[in-house]
């Protein structure tokens, strides 16, 4: 649409027949759909604050950031931890990521799933528990292969099965019993004397004896 405008040499009626076809090219005010229909600046001016309205996010510790007209508001995950990301139509999508890494703590109520635990040493794969250095139950620590209890010397085991006892490379003079089913030692001269039976030297001495 070209510039409508009235030259010092125009007539009157040209002057009234440009002014009103301004009137009818800028439109009716009744037609705005704004609230206010006063004049086209103030409906220019409501659009324009209904636009450009800045608005504000905080986290946790209040700090705040103003969001204005023209800025992106980024949502950023972290590596290893939480992915955000944004797809059609207005959605965002905040999710754990698949492999989580940087966590110094963490607390569960539930139960929790997975392939494999680890701390970096041990590791729980399948209810199989491996590469532990030591573990204490109550008062009983399992280190190595030793077996100890710090609030008693005594350790009580049902059913106690020892397997491939290796046989001593000298004389220790002490053979293991049940005392009321708490294993206690006792040396061979006491075995003898708990079973009834004589030693070596008595019983050549008592064949000499009897000729």
């Amino acid at each position: 649409m070209a510039v409508r405008s009235v030259l010092v040499s125009d007539t009157l009626e040209t002057f009234r027949t440009t002014f009103n076809s301004l009137g009818t090219d800028v439109g009716d005010l009744g037609s705005l759909s704004t609230t206010d229909q006063s004049s086209i600046v103030a409906a220019i001016n409501e659009v324009n604050t209904s636009v450009t309205t800045a608005f504000k996010i905080a986290d946790d510790s209040s700090t705040q950031q103003t969001i204005n007209t023209g800025d992106v508001f980024r949502i950023s995950g972290t590596s290893n931890q939480v992915t955000a990301t944004v797809s059609a139509t207005d959605t965002l999508t905040v999710a754990l990521a698949s492999t989580i890494s940087g966590i110094t703590s963490l607390t569960a109520t539930g139960t929790v799933q997975g392939g494999t635990l680890t701390d970096g040493t041990a590791s729980l794969t399948s209810g199989a528990l491996t590469g532990v250095t030591s573990a204490t139950i109550g008062g009983i620590t399992i280190s190595g292969s030793q077996i100890s209890s710090a609030d008693s010397t005594l350790i009580q085991m049902e059913g106690l099965n020892i397997l491939n006892v290796s046989s001593a490379s000298t004389d220790t003079d002490a053979f293991l019993v049940s005392d009321g089913g708490v294993v206690k030692k006792r040396t061979g001269e006491e075995v003898l004397s708990d079973i009834g039976a004589a030693s070596s030297g008595f019983a050549i001495a008592q064949a000499v004896a009897l000729g």
